[in-house]
């Protein structure tokens, strides 16, 4: 992590940005002026005014290390009626008679940004491996690619600046460069878990600094929050499947949870505008969604690295 995101964070007054459009135009012009996507996330991040901008800087950040190239605002989607895991996912990839493209089938129950995505990236079943286990593809497609439909979803109680909805892929066509390279439940789906964590926590890091530096928050309350962001920067390019990178990361979230309980936390809320606290209030949940996955993960790993 190169900090440049710090350095910019005496002009919040110039930079204030409390919508998604303004989220998407700055998290670009970072990257333009040379910033990767985790530096890019977290000086937008540093200036946003909620938690939920915070998050839609940090998700299309991880989007983008998983798939470079893919059209902000970006949607990865897995989620089924029946959830997350291979044996769930029923959409389809089929390849035509040449294999020169593919056809594509099925329902997507949660779409993050909702009819705001540009671009989906959506992990399909394309058959049985030799032990009898389902083999996913993950293929990247414009979000109005015939076929395509996107159903919006009701607000859910938390971050409702960030929408949501259902898709449905009726014969929609898949060009073979479409498809990604690779298994797309190692190299994608699984990876995709950490990777979002690491940025995610990281732009509500970059969101509570910048609150920190608009109400007068002490320069250690402060700093601890910059060694979390050295420390996820590093973690950014670890294998986000390494166990050594899940029991950090933990670590990470620990840390940054006890500084949340703290009183110099409560004292930025104390300072801040009421209507930014009453966000807070409300959003704060955000952070604990999957928390049970993210603690499952945490024991496997220890046990492999016989830390428990």
């Amino acid at each position: 992590m190169r900090g440049k995101f710090v350095e910019r964070l005496g002009a919040w007054d110039q930079q204030r940005r409390s919508d998604l459009d303004s989220v998407w135009d700055g998290y670009q012009q970072a990257l333009d002026d040379g910033s990767n996507p985790f530096d890019a996330a977290l000086e937008v991040a540093s200036t946003v005014d909620r938690l939920g901008l915070a998050f839609a800087a940090g998700y299309s950040a991880a989007l983008q290390t998983l798939v470079p190239d893919c059209v902000l605002p970006c949607a990865l989607c897995v989620t089924e009626a029946d959830g997350v895991q291979p044996s769930a996912i029923k959409t389809t990839l089929r390849a035509t008679r040449r294999f020169s493209s593919y056809t594509l089938n099925g329902t997507k129950t949660f779409v993050t940004f909702g009819n705001l995505a540009r671009t989906l990236i959506i992990a399909a079943h394309v058959g049985e491996r030799t032990e009898r286990k389902p083999e996913l593809a993950v293929v990247r497609i414009p979000a109005d690619r015939d076929g395509v439909s996107l159903v919006e979803l009701p607000p859910i109680p938390f971050v409702p600046e960030v929408p949501h909805a259902r898709v449905e892929l009726a014969n929609v066509f898949v060009d073979a460069s479409e498809r990604m390279n690779g298994d797309g439940y190692l190299e994608y789906v699984k990876p995709f878990r950490t990777v979002e964590d690491i940025h995610v926590y990281g732009s509500a890091a970059a969101y509570f600094l910048g609150l920190g530096r608009r109400t007068g928050a002490p320069g250690e309350f402060s700093a601890e929050l910059v060694s979390l962001l050295v420390t996820l920067g590093s973690l950014r390019e670890a294998v986000p499947l390494d166990p050594n990178t899940h029991v950090a990361l933990h670590g990470v979230g620990q840390h940054l949870s006890r500084l949340m309980a703290s009183d110099e936390f409560s004292s930025l809320w104390d300072a801040a505008p009421p209507e930014e606290r009453s966000r807070w209030e409300r959003d704060r949940k955000l952070l604990d969604v999957a928390k049970s996955a993210r603690s499952a993960r945490f024991q496997k790993a220890a046990a492999r690295l016989r830390l428990c």
